[in-house]
């Protein structure tokens, strides 16, 4: 028995260490495979980083070929989400490995995955909108252009907007991504709305309890007042025809007295108490004379006599005390203030004074207090008359703000101030339209097509930048090294078929950029409203008083010029271009700008229509010329105003207009003698100088050309447009004395060289596209003019004649103007050539000689046309003034730029 015992004890021995061997290898194989999984973890997490990383670097071009490569396709797959992808991809793992086998992290994940695949399909809707692309096409689309929605959102987009169209796609979008983002944020926008009722609701209740308690409080206060008012038994109105009965009878005052004048001159400093004695059955009146008319008075003397006897000889009298206050400097009546009537039109008063009329106070307003008794207070009050009025001692009369007419005694002087100039607001001028122009994805598509149309033709260029401007995009080219810029300007016809364009304008290379500017239509032109830039900060912070507000450049800038430092403007343009509503712009500018103190306007119309509205402004020296022959005379007085201000500069030992104004600012009041006045400047603006030049070519020329050349430091600055840019009209000095120009759309390229001395307006697009070409650039910029109706000129033009008044006009500027012809005061300047328009009798001959020698110098004038060397270099010089031959070379003979049947269409025009 005791072997078998230990046998089994020891079976059982073996057999529980055995278990125990088991139970520990387990336990290590777990902490083993533990051990490996989280090293397996970090090691993933690792190589998620480092594929972030190297993913995140590649999308900017910074991964090298592979990872550029690897970049591209995860942009065809994701388009512009593939940004953040990275990002994406390394958070999710992270919090993917952190919550294993958590169901609300997987239900996350989830979201997550599908907020950023229907996120692609929003994307890849706003790029494409109702133009779904398949999957594949919008891979490639998102492959090369880094952008749209990629494989997963073009496929998304294409199944959805096949099965629901475009705006059930959008609904189904914008719900995936709010269902997503409530399941990653386990937050409820409707929970969050219901919270905001509740406290909304709550606020409510609580001011509604507040308000409730100070209706009461006011109500309580208010029935204390009226208590207090009954127990100290006040009277401030008695009604007509009144038994005022005590209850117990009074004693016998014994106040009455005889009425001194004495009495009545001071008012009581403190309140003081005064009895008043009515007797029992008597009426008494309150009806105050309109003016305080002697007749009035008079009858209110004799009814206080009477008043007085008669309380004298009553033996029954009752007495009521009456609170009387000194009036406050306040000008308001105070509130126990006696016998103020309720409801009557005239102001209630109380006789018992006879001080002057010049001793009244005004009072602004009569705060009234119920009558004694309730059952007085329904009664109405009928007229009375002067002699049925109360007299009462110190007692004060007054007056309220419905009282009006002034005593004569009262000799008041009342200076006007001088009358400011009233600036027009800019709620005057219409809004600007909330339009956007060509979209990103229309720009895009425009420049891959321009660098391939160049790339067929050999050209190899990279678009650097895109700026868009209100009518046209420039497209900033870098061609590769060795490629000519000519090339490109030669292509010029090529890319206007390429892009369907109306007209591309060239600009090789652009000033102070090393690139290419080509100037393309924009398929949807916004228009530039007058307001948007008067209420720009580089307007309202210029500080020129004859700024004006140009428009905006090709990059969506607002541009701003100073007429003060063009000097002078040239404004050429053909019908229709924009050229008046330019000219309406510059004038509205300098009326938001400039007080008419400062600045003077002279216009000149000879179209009579176009800037007549102006009529009646206070900046007009005189009403707007419209007679030709009358615009000779207003240019000569300029001319002779401009020689009186220079000969006040000599005196004043000054420059310019502005030392001679600093210098007026300095000068020291002294009694006796007026302090000289300050200069304006003045601002000519002539509409159309080509009718001008047609009725006095030479008095205009000359009056022109003079104030163009002196006229800056005066103050006096020239404004001149024309819809014939001639030679005829602009000619060689006028254009070579007006720096600054502006050139609107022409026909030809003639015309642009005469304005510009280069071409490029002809390229230009109409309604307000101009080449802003100021004194100090090295070329013209192309700007969009604003555009400024006749309604808001109207409405503007009306708001300032109501609000400043009437004009008074410069009488001597009219005398001179109506009497230049018979003083002669006319500036003509002498010409040598052969006909009546300023050229020489072989300028036709000359140009037909050269262009078919295709060269041209001063000797070959001389020797076929027999003429001296002074004549012929004056041919020479209108020819290249016409556009026919271009500038001197040195000893090389001139290039001719015209051919012969572009001669004879300018001979046509011109000649």
């Amino acid at each position: 028995m005791a072997t078998g015992n230990r046998k089994r004890s020891a079976t059982g021995k073996k057999s529980s260490s055995g278990r125990k061997t088991n139970s520990g290898h387990k336990r290590n194989t777990k902490k083993q495979q533990e051990r490996e999984a989280e090293f397996t973890r970090e090691v993933i997490l690792w190589i998620v980083v480092a594929v972030s990383l190297l993913l995140f670097i590649s999308n900017f071009g910074f991964g090298g070929t592979i990872g550029g490569t690897v970049s591209r396709f995860f942009f065809g797959l994701f388009g512009i989400i593939s940004y953040i992808f990275p990002i994406v991809l390394l958070v999710g793992t992270f919090f993917a490995v952190s919550n294993q086998g958590n169901r609300v992290a997987a239900v996350k994940l989830v979201a997550v995955i599908l907020f950023v695949a229907f996120l692609c399909m929003f994307f890849e809707l706003i790029s494409d909108g109702t133009d779904a692309k398949s999957a594949m096409d919008a891979y490639r689309y998102s492959f090369d252009a880094k952008s749209g929605g990629g494989l997963i959102g073009g496929g998304l987009s294409h199944m959805l907007c096949s099965g629901f169209g475009v705006i059930g796609a959008y609904v189904i979008d914008v719900i995936v991504l709010i269902i997503s983002l409530v399941l990653i944020t386990e937050r409820s926008a409707f929970r969050g709305m219901q919270k905001g009722g509740r406290r909304v609701y709550e606020s409510a209740k609580i001011s509604n309890e507040r308000h409730r308690e100070r209706v009461e409080m006011r109500r309580e206060e208010r029935e204390q007042r009226e208590q207090q008012r009954r127990m100290d038994r006040k009277v401030e109105g008695v009604a007509i025809d009144t038994k005022l009965i005590p209850d117990t009878p009074q004693k016998r005052s014994q106040d009455i007295s005889e009425i001194l004048p004495e009495d009545m001159i001071d008012l009581p400093e403190i309140k003081e108490e005064k009895h008043v004695t009515l007797t029992a059955g008597s009426t008494i009146s309150n009806t105050t004379p309109s003016a305080f008319s002697d007749e009035a008075l008079d009858a209110m003397g004799q009814a206080l006599a009477a008043k007085t006897e008669l309380f004298a000889a009553e033996e029954e009298q009752v007495s009521f005390p009456i609170q009387m206050e000194e009036p406050k400097a306040s000008r308001t009546v105070a509130e126990e203030a006696p016998f103020v009537i309720p409801g009557r039109p005239d102001p209630a008063m109380a006789f018992g004074m006879e001080q002057g009329a010049e001793e009244i106070p005004y009072e602004e307003e009569t705060d009234t207090i119920p009558l004694f008794g309730a059952d007085l207070e329904s009664e109405p009050l009928p007229e009375e008359t002067a002699e049925d009025v109360l007299p009462v001692q110190h007692e004060t009369v007054v007056q309220t703000k419905e009282m009006d007419n002034i005593p004569e005694e009262m000799d008041v002087e009342i200076v006007p101030p001088e009358k400011e100039y009233v600036f027009p607001p800019v709620t005057l001028l219409k809004q600007a339209e909330n339009k956007q122009g060509d979209t990103r994805k229309q720009l895009q598509e425009t420049a891959m097509k321009l660098q391939q149309t160049l790339k067929n033709f050999g050209v190899n260029v990279t678009i650097t930048n895109i700026s868009c401007g209100p009518a046209v995009t420039r497209y900033e080219l870098q061609p590769e090294m060795g490629v000519k810029v000519s090339k490109i300007v030669n292509l010029a016809d090529d890319i206007k078929l390429n892009l369907a364009a109306a007209d591309i304008r060239i600009e090789a290379p652009i000033p102070g950029k090393a690139a290419i500017g080509i100037e393309v239509p924009n398929k949807e032109n916004v228009m530039v409203s007058f307001r948007e830039l008067v209420e720009s900060e580089e307007f309202q912070n210029h500080p020129s008083k004859i700024s004006f507000c140009v428009g905006k450049d090709i990059g969506g800038k607002v541009s701003v010029a100073d007429i003060e430092k063009m000097p002078h403007l040239l404004i050429a343009g053909a019908t229709g271009s924009g050229k008046s509503v330019c000219i309406n712009t510059i004038i509205m500018s300098i009326l938001y700008k400039a007080d008419p103190k400062d600045v003077k306007l002279l216009m000149v119309d000879p179209k009579v229509v176009e800037l007549s509205v102006y009529n009646g402004i206070p900046h007009l020296l005189i009403p707007v010329v419209t007679d030709p022959k009358k615009a000779a005379g207003a240019l000569n007085w300029a001319v002779a105003e401009m020689t009186d201000r220079y000969n006040k500069f000599a005196e004043a030992h000054v420059r310019n207009l502005k030392g001679y104004n600093a210098k007026i600012d300095s000068l020291p009041d002294v009694e006796g003698e007026p302090k000289p006045e300050k200069m304006p400047q003045i601002v000519i603006i002539v509409d159309e100088l080509a009718d001008l030049m047609m009725v006095a070519s030479n008095d205009v020329e000359g009056a022109i050309c003079r104030l163009a050349q002196l006229a800056r430091a005066a103050g006096i600055h020239l404004i001149i447009a024309t819809q014939r840019p001639s030679v005829n009209v602009i000619t060689g000095l006028i254009k070579a004395n007006m720096p600054s120009r502006i050139a609107f759309a022409v026909t030809s390229g003639i015309d642009s060289r005469t304005i510009l001395d280069m071409n490029g307006a002809e390229k230009l697009l109409g309604k307000g596209d101009m080449l802003f070409y100021p004194q100090g650039i090295p070329k013209p910029v192309r700007v969009q003019g604003a555009f400024v109706s006749d309604k808001e000129v109207s409405d503007v033009v009306n708001y300032i004649k109501e609000e400043n008044g009437q004009v008074s006009y410069n009488a001597a500027v009219e005398e001179h103007m109506n009497n230049a012809e018979s003083e002669n005061m006319t500036v003509s300047i002498d010409s040598n050539s052969g006909t009546g328009d300023g050229r020489d009798a072989y300028f036709a001959d000359a140009a037909k000689l050269l262009i078919e020698k295709e060269k041209g110098s001063i000797g070959m004038l001389q020797r076929y046309f027999k003429v001296g060397f002074n004549r012929a270099a004056r041919i020479m010089d209108q020819l290249e003034e016409a556009g026919i031959v271009g500038p001197e070379e040195g000893t090389k003979p001139r290039r001719v730029l015209m051919t012969q049947e572009q001669f004879e269409q300018y001979e046509e025009e011109y000649l």
